[in-house]
């Protein structure tokens, strides 16, 4: 019997948060999270990309080792699977980057996307995990750098977008006319 999309949410809002715990164990993720990848998931992320289950389990050993985070959900969608479409779970959260904690905790806003079909038991197979984030959110929110990127840099950078939107516009508009 396939799951329904709601058991689906949960299941993608459950794997998301082991995935971006570190405190959980590897011992927990090998047997939560690993039996739902497929051979050839693939991962990406603004840094990186790769694909294999054993590649997936050394990256994700590594991140768990090396980082301290974990992940606030504010809300997961999915798309089952439909005929020989995979289907699509996104997750919309915040990472909460610990690396400097209890100095500093970094909030990124990430948005995590999960590419699966249902093997034949009706479990979903996870094929696709792509991790999307803002170099300019990470910018932001660094102290002091960001200051002067949202102050500064942002707004003039705006500005001087709208007047080169201005004057594409008018020479648009005049090779019409």
């Amino acid at each position: 019997m396939e799951p329904k999309a709601a058991e689906l949410e949960r299941l993608f809002e459950k794997l998301t948060a082991l995935l971006y715990d570190t405190d959980v164990p590897m011992d927990v993720l090998e047997a939560e999270v690993v039996p739902y990848l497929g051979p050839d998931v693939t991962f990406v992320d603004p840094w990186q990309s790769g694909a294999g289950r054993e590649r997936y389990r050394l990256g994700l050993a590594g991140f768990h080792a090396m980082f301290r985070f974990h992940f606030e959900v504010l809300q997961v969608g999915v798309r089952p699977p439909r005929g020989a479409e995979r289907g699509r779970a996104i997750v919309d959260g915040v990472m909460q980057l610990k690396q400097l904690s209890p100095l500093l905790v970094y909030p990124l806003r990430t948005i995590v996307t999960y590419g699966f079909d249902l093997g034949g038991s009706g479990k979903p197979v996870i094929h696709a995990h792509e991790e999307m984030w803002s170099f300019g959110d990470m910018l932001a929110a660094v102290p002091a750098l960001g200051s002067f990127y949202s102050r500064v840099f942002r707004p003039a950078f705006s500005r001087g977008f709208l007047v080169a939107s201005a004057l594409a516009s008018r020479s648009r508009a005049g090779m019409r006319a």
